[in-house]
């Protein structure tokens, strides 16, 4: 061979056979033939392993099963740790939810009333007439009594009292500076209170006091449970019920709660009380400044069985191990296998002795490669190979069956298990929860009553063109109405804001609340007022609105009529369609009056549902409604819950990663397997003609060269094994070998010849 370059031919080459032909495959050497048989076997190995596609991360055939014997390890690990968190014993989380849910609510309530005083008061400030003495001012804001029981007008730089209206106001209790518009939380000698400072002009400021008042509770008297408030002095007034503890513990107790502008809810252990722990829970008034808190003393409950987590972490591993041998017997043990025995005869080197495939692709592929040892001719291969053998997608068929063995039969084990007990508290809270959405749905829809019966008022003072500008601002300041507006005694309308009115039933009586369900079972829910001359103002409420108060509840919230059919419904609903199961029985007993609770349903299973008719205020009784509140159990926090949910999620990820391996080794790997088959299937044929592309960067693809080397052998000799030069190029490139080319004879040619 001539060389190339210029390269110094004397000096002597000192690099090895693989330094040499790195990057290259080279066709032969010089003295290919004077080589002994082990050192022409060795170069035309490198030679062949310069040419193999390497296999890398996430390639390779041994990848899929690890990541299932190293995803169940973690698993196995991830449900013993999570059985280990919940073991110790302690109140139920879902104890601790329920206070803090229940006390959201009424904190929502008492914010709704607070504001809705608030805004009326600002309302008749801003309409007052200048004009009108302070003492009489005072007695249109205190009126009865009711909302604000005294106030007074006092200098805004030295606070000195101008006049006073009922008790004596807090002023040593107020900030040193009085702001414009402001409302400040005190803690008086008769109980909280909250005060309104509203500037009338640049030297006058007007205070009122409301006391704070909270909703009445359905309290656990077993509980020892007390409603108290917050004010941001760190004062803590008992509102409801029983306190647990004695007051001088209130500040360590309620520590860090007053003036939190989110929920919260806590155990608190204390060191008399071996089986007992105080759950306190709070949220704040709005932006009073007021937190309402609650105490209870809650049981506690033993947790999760650490031994039955170790025992299941142990059973999925000991099921993990077997699925593991099996895929690695149905795939990654043949194909290596196959795979050395192909790089030998590739090389020119038959093996005395053949390791014997399990599946069927191995062996047919094998048969491709050459005939088996001590048969040269092949001829005893029919009576030798004939054995029925699996296939690789019916062994990876049989690793799959047994990997999911476990989680069938956990998710089985758990679900048979009867459902685990309710705490009473439960039940308890669950019906306040009822009550206080109940009250807070009756109150939206009362401020919406008094908003109509405000703008009644100043409609019949006025224009309808001065009463519009009122309708428009009532629609955009509150979002409470979708449509406002007025209808004169011949039932058409005068004037109007917001979307086209959906109403079509006359108006009952001079003014209330009530619901017209004859528009194409959409539940629309209106105030009205009759004025004194005879011009009707009615608000149809949005749907939305109330809904968002619903959804604000933790569980279902369904509203129905005295004929048990649905009017609203938290999570999505068809209007007007019977109330089945145990809630349509809860829902029934509550409009007979009271509030109802159920623990279990018919049949025994546990269930937790509330219902409360909704008859506060008076204004709303007349619309006979139950409010039915279920909770979904898979959803509360109690250990034996926890158990299950851990136990059902962790069933659910092994089955994942068993699915994604199986997917992963059949796509990846046993197909072109099965594809490469065929093909050894048509050299064994005799059919020689179809080159084989290498397919897959993997050790699939190295078995595809390698059985494209033999049939390239079998077509044109020993000279294209291992050290032959090849094509490279992507899995459809076609190639062939092209044969030799004879020297041309004659003189003209001689010299070309020899110098060749």
């Amino acid at each position: 061979m001539s060389s190339t370059g210029g390269d110094d031919q004397s000096a002597p080459d000192r690099r090895t056979d693989q330094d040499r032909y790195r990057g290259q495959a080279p066709v032969a050497t010089p003295d290919a033939n004077a080589l002994p048989q082990e050192q022409m076997f060795a170069w035309r190995r490198r030679a062949l392993d310069q040419q193999l596609p390497a296999a890398g991360f996430p390639a390779g055939s041994a990848r899929p099963s690890l990541l299932y014997l190293w995803a169940t390890m973690v698993l196995s690990a991830a449900i013993v740790l999570g059985f280990a968190v919940h073991s110790q014993r302690a109140v139920p989380p879902a104890v601790i939810d329920s206070q803090r849910d229940n006390v959201s609510k009424v904190a929502a309530s008492t914010r709704l009333t607070i504001q809705h005083s608030i805004d009326e008061l600002d309302q008749r400030i801003a309409a007052r007439n200048p004009a009108t003495p302070d003492p009489e001012l005072l007695k249109q804001v205190v009126g009865d009594g009711s909302t604000w029981n005294g106030a007074a007008v006092v200098e805004t730089a030295s606070r000195r009292p101008l006049a006073t209206h009922g008790p004596g106001l807090p002023l040593e209790l107020l900030p040193p500076v009085l702001p414009a518009s402001g409302t400040f939380p005190v803690t008086t000698a008769d109980g909280p209170a909250l005060v309104r400072g509203l500037a009338l002009d640049g030297s006058r400021t007007l205070l009122a006091v409301q006391p704070l008042d909270v909703d009445e509770l359905r309290l656990n008297p077993s509980a020892r449970q007390g409603v108290f408030v917050l004010t941001p002095d760190g004062k803590s007034t008992l509102m409801q019920g029983v306190s647990a503890v004695d007051q001088v513990h209130h500040p360590v107790v309620f520590g860090g709660l007053a003036g939190s502008t989110s929920s919260e809810g806590r155990p608190v252990r204390v060191a008399e009380w071996s089986d007992k722990q105080l759950v306190v829970s709070s949220a704040p008034v709005g932006e009073t400044g007021v937190t309402l808190a609650t105490m209870i003393v809650a049981d506690e409950m033993s947790g999760t069985s650490l031994p039955r987590g170790v025992l299941i972490g142990v059973t999925l591993l000991l099921m993990a191990v077997p699925s593991f041998l099996l895929m690695r017997l149905a795939l990654v043990v043949p194909v290596r296998s196959l795979l050395a025995q192909a790089k030998d005869i590739a090389c020119g080197s038959v093996p005395d002795r053949r390791r014997p495939l399990l599946v069927a692709e191995a062996h047919r592929i094998a048969r491709a490669l050459g005939p088996p040892p001590g048969d040269p001719s092949g001829e005893g291969a029919g009576r030798r190979w004939w054995r029925w053998r699996p296939t690789v997608t019916q062994g990876l068929a049989l690793a799959t069956v047994v990997a999911l063995l476990w989680p069938a039969a956990a998710a089985a084990a758990t679900l048979r298990e009867p459902e685990p007990s309710l705490p009473q508290q439960l039940v308890r809270d669950e019906e306040s929860r009822a009550e206080a959405a109940s009250t807070l749905l009756g109150k939206a829809l009362n401020n919406g009553l008094e908003t109509v019966i405000r703008t009644s008022q100043a409609a019949e003072a006025g224009s309808p063109e001065q009463v519009k500008p009122m309708l428009e601002h009532e629609l955009a300041d509150r979002q409470r109405f979708r449509s406002l507006y007025l209808i004169g005694a011949d039932g058409k309308t005068v004037t109007s804001a917001g979307r086209e009115p959906l109403r079509k039933e006359p108006l009952k009586g001079a003014a209330g609340i009530d619901l017209d369900d004859k528009v194409a079972r959409l539940p629309v829910v209106y105030a009205f007022q009759v004025g004194a001359n005879g011009v009707a103002t009615v608000g149809e409420f949005n749907i939305d609105y109330l809904l968002g108060m619903l959804r604000a509840v933790d569980g279902q919230v369904r509203v129905v009529n005295e004929d048990l059919r649905t009017v609203f419904d938290s999570e999505g609903f068809r209007a007007f369609e019977e109330l089945e199961g145990t809630a349509r029985g809860a829902a029934a007993r509550s409009l007979e009056g009271g509030t109802v609770g159920r623990a279990t349903k018919p049949d025994g299973t546990p269930a937790l549902i509330a219902a409360a008719g909704l008859n506060t205020p008076n204004t709303v009784s007349g619309l006979k409604w139950s409010l039915v509140v279920e909770q979904d159990l898979n959803g509360l926090r109690l250990p034996q819950s926890d158990g299950r949910r851990w136990t059902l999620l962790v069933a659910a990820a092994v089955t994942g990663v068993v699915v994604l391996t199986q997917v992963w080794q059949y796509f990846v790997f046993a197909r072109p397997l099965r594809r490469l088959a065929a093909s050894a299937d048509r050299i064994t044929a005799g059919s020689l003609d179809t080159p084989i592309p290498p397919q897959r960067h993997d050790d699939i693809g190295a078995l595809a060269v390698c059985l494209e080397v033999c049939r390239q052998v079998r077509q044109a000799g020993s000279s294209r094994l291992g050290g032959a030069t090849r094509l490279r190029g992507p899995e459809h490139d076609a190639t062939a070998v092209l044969p030799e080319v004879p020297p041309r004879t004659g003189p003209e040619h001689a010299d070309r010849n020899e110098r060749s």
